[in-house]
């Protein structure tokens, strides 16, 4: 019993320090930051083109996450915007 717990203790630190290391991790370059942030508006662009709006506000959320005051995202958000004031 007691190397039990102690196996259970010790797979528990091992992952607690390895959670630990992985939300210290690097930080994203700005450029990559808003290339994201542009893609995902882009994405977002395109679902509200097709009709599938789910997917569209969950990348237009994602590009303002990453870059609230980019091009493309205050675009896609203008869309959106238009979009929920002619929704039924």
């Amino acid at each position: 019993m007691i190397k039990n717990n102690l196996t259970t203790t010790a797979i528990m630190a091992i992952a607690l320090t390895w959670l630990t290391a992985c939300s210290v991790g690097p930080k994203i370059d700005p450029q990559q930051q808003q290339l994201a942030a542009d893609i995902y508006a882009q994405l977002s662009l395109g679902y509200m083109e097709s009709g599938q709006l789910a997917l569209a506000q969950q990348r237009l959320q994602k590009a303002q996450v990453l870059n609230p005051n980019g091009m493309l995202t205050l675009k896609a958000a203008k869309k959106w915007q238009q979009l929920q004031l002619t929704q039924p």
